[in-house]
């Protein structure tokens, strides 16, 4: 079967998952990896901590303003799996940082965030039109190092102790992809 360029997949859609809008009724599928406090301690590089409706009501519309900062949710048929984030699109610079959350446990381990991302950065190359996508892992996150790395990403920095789990300072790692790069790795 002839690969179909990126265009012709919109609006997202892979073999196995859908990168789609999220919805209101998303919210309640959501709240409980909100709540889950050994997956918070790796995907929220802030304070982590577990939300209520209220506060994960106002992350998201944080993360999903539709100007700088969007959330895709991923879906199995019509089943949410999890989310992935385009956050700071920097026009000028022509660069973005880029997220993925599995929320449903049972969706991981089968190569389903790396058929998201690939999605997410067809889109942010093809259709954006970006040079450049990073990726911020906290310390520790071995399963997200290795597929940012399987997808092509370079390790291009830490920020030292910048993220405080537990009483303990974790660093931060930079990866990041460049659209040539990108480009080289298809078939």
């Amino acid at each position: 079967m002839a690969q179909q360029s990126p265009a012709a997949r919109l609006p997202l859609i892979g073999e196995r998952v859908r990168l789609t809008a999220l919805q209101e009724a998303d919210q309640e599928l959501l709240q409980p990896f909100f709540q889950d406090m050994a997956s918070l301690t790796y995907y929220i590089p802030t304070t982590a901590r577990p939300l209520n409706g209220r506060q994960l009501r106002a992350l998201l519309d944080d993360w999903n303003d539709g100007l700088e900062n969007f959330v895709f949710a991923v879906r199995t048929d019509s089943r949410l799996i999890g989310l992935v984030n385009l956050d700071g699109l920097d026009w000028p610079n022509s660069h973005v940082e880029l997220g993925v959350a599995l929320t449903d446990p049972e969706a991981r381990g089968q190569g389903l965030a790396s058929e998201a991302l690939r999605l997410l950065l067809d889109f942010c190359f093809a259709e954006l039109g970006l040079h450049r996508v990073w990726a911020r892992i906290i310390e520790g996150n071995g399963p997200s190092v290795r597929l940012f790395e399987s997808l092509g990403f370079s390790r291009e920095g830490v920020l030292r102790e910048h993220v405080r789990r537990s009483d303990r300072f974790r660093d931060m790692l930079i990866f990041s992809l460049l659209r040539p790069e990108w480009d080289a790795s298809k078939p």
